[in-house]
Parts: structure tokens; sequence; C-alpha cells
């Protein structure tokens, strides 16, 4: 398709037609995990080292491969882009092969003071009186997930 053709054939100009905007500058996560960053653009996962962006109709997903978190790795990390504009709020961390991989971070959670209750689908651990949030999928069909968030203050109990 030609932009502004008809428009160029009447001796007008169209400014701008057919160029992308610029690029959105990277967001500061609201948190960082491990070095992961629990919020932010495009940009933001760019800049952490995700990449291999895949579009589908839902959003984008970009992906991180070799991630070590609390001495466990390597683990697969992704974060899932929604939304006008474009964000995401989590992480997503698993193990291709190894279901159990993900359960190996839970004991360094818990020496290091966090506290976890069981949900008919997930083990959930928070650290007061940190705002970060994880659920390890206890209900699971294909790679056991670790989803790591650091959502805004809720009047609603984690647990």
């Amino acid at each position: 398709m030609r932009c502004g053709f008809f428009l160029v054939l009447a001796g007008l100009a169209l400014s701008g037609c057919g160029e992308k905007p610029a690029p959105e500058p990277a967001l500061k996560p609201a948190a960082v995990f491990e070095g992961l960053p629990l919020s932010g653009n495009l940009a933001t996962a760019l800049a952490a080292g995700f990449g291999n962006c895949l579009e589908d109709t839902k959003g984008i997903r970009c992906r991180k491969d070799g991630v070590t978190v609390m001495g466990v790795g390597p683990l697969s990390a992704a974060i899932d882009l929604a939304g006008n504009p474009a964000r995401f709020d989590h992480v997503t961390l698993w193990h291709p092969r190894d279901q159990g991989a993900v359960l190996d971070i839970k004991p360094a959670l818990d020496h290091a003071g966090w506290h976890s209750c069981l949900t008919p689908d997930a083990e959930r651990l928070w650290h007061p009186p940190s705002p970060l949030r994880i659920a390890i999928d206890t209900n699971y069909w294909g790679s056991r997930r670790l989803v790591i968030s650091a959502p805004p203050p809720s009047p609603t109990p984690y647990c």
C-alpha cells in the first residue's frame, strides 16, 4: 500500500507517512528481584537481557535463558507485555525439562525468612515488609512455573 498516494498526486505532502513512532524509553521497574525487573515496558525488558520476543494476539512474550535465582539455575524466564501502551507486571520462571527445579528455590526462601501458604493452585510466598510476591505452581500441566511480582498494596490478604 502506498501511503498518501493520492495526496502526493494532488501535490500535497504528508509528513511522517509510514514512519514508526520513536521507541519508548525504559521505565524504572517497581521492584527488582535477583536482577530481574518485575515491571516495565519492552525497553525495560530488553535492557535486562530479555529477547527472542514473540507477538501473538494477546501481547508480546520476551524470554531470557540461563537465569539463576538464589543459586538455582539455569532457568528460563519470560515477561509478558500486554495493553496499550504495552507493560509487564511479573516475571515467570521455569525449567524446560526438570519440573522440580523451581522447587529448589523454596529452601533458600525459607532460610531468608519468607512466609508461605498453600492455595489450590500455588504455594504463595511473601516476606514482610517487602511488596514482593512469589507463587510456585502446585497444579500444572506443562512446566512448573514460579511467578514473581510486586503488586501494589491490597486490602485483600495474599493468603
